[in-house]
């Protein structure tokens, strides 16, 4: 489980400051069992994890990261809340059939997804998970929202040095236990040892993970490391 204290109050990027603790009231004042804040852009450029509360919420954004479906990915761009009281459900195994299965399998049952947006600009997600069926009260939801709304705020401060800090592979953003800037770097690396585009790549990367039953960030580091090629393209199916 990350070490919550630490990543809150010596988050790397400026940007982050405050973002833990945010999660930290979100779970305490809407009553589930972990938060997560993600930040995002409507392309492949960003898709990286802020803050998780605890390992279920950092797992269930790493499977919406991994399988690339999930109520927090449609939540953002939607630009509004998606609200799964029971992963069960028939509506939920049908709008996200693999992602319901897995996020059951390790410990959820309920996902509530509210984005963050300032002065319309999306910017990311608030993830909230429980462990146990049942939808958010009103006064839960409103709190929910509340959050969502100060982390757009916190986060809108940094972005463009944040977004810039991804570009250049900033070292400090990478040695984060959140970032997933490792991730965009071994994608980059994929898709010169393939000769394909970057988001082709990155759905590789995915895909490979996924089958093997790895993190994609543990994935990653093994390429960067050069511990492993994706060259041969027939261990990924489909390919």
């Amino acid at each position: 489980m990350p070490d919550r204290t630490s990543a809150t109050d010596s988050a790397r990027n400026p940007g982050f400051l405050g973002v833990g603790r945010l999660c930290e009231t979100a779970v305490r004042l809407s009553g589930v069992d972990g938060a997560a804040v993600a930040l995002m852009t409507r392309t492949s450029r960003v898709r990286d994890l802020v803050f998780a509360s605890d390992a279920i919420s950092q797992q269930i954004d790493e499977l919406q990261f991994t399988l690339g479906e999930g109520p927090c990915l449609d939540a953002f761009h939607d630009r509004t809340p998606h609200l799964v009281p029971d992963l069960r459900d028939r509506s939920a195994l049908e709008r996200w059939p693999v992602f319901s299965g897995e996020a059951i399998a390790v410990g959820a049952r309920a996902v509530f997804a509210f984005p963050i947006v300032e002065s319309d600009h999306p910017l990311g997600v608030l993830e909230l998970y429980r462990g146990t069926e049942g939808g958010l009260e009103v006064a839960a939801e409103t709190a929910a929202v509340t959050i969502a709304t100060s982390a757009g705020l916190t986060v809108r401060r940094n972005w463009d040095d944040y977004l810039t800090a991804v570009d250049d592979a900033d070292p400090d953003v990478a040695a984060d236990e959140f970032s997933r800037s490792q991730v965009y770097l071994a994608s980059g690396m994929v898709a010169v040892q393939l000769a394909i585009a970057a988001d082709e790549a990155l759905d590789i990367l995915r895909a490979y993970s996924y089958q093997h039953g790895r993190s994609i960030k543990d994935v990653a580091d093994d390429i960067v490391a050069r511990r492993l090629t994706l060259r041969d393209t027939d261990e990924v199916e489909g390919r």
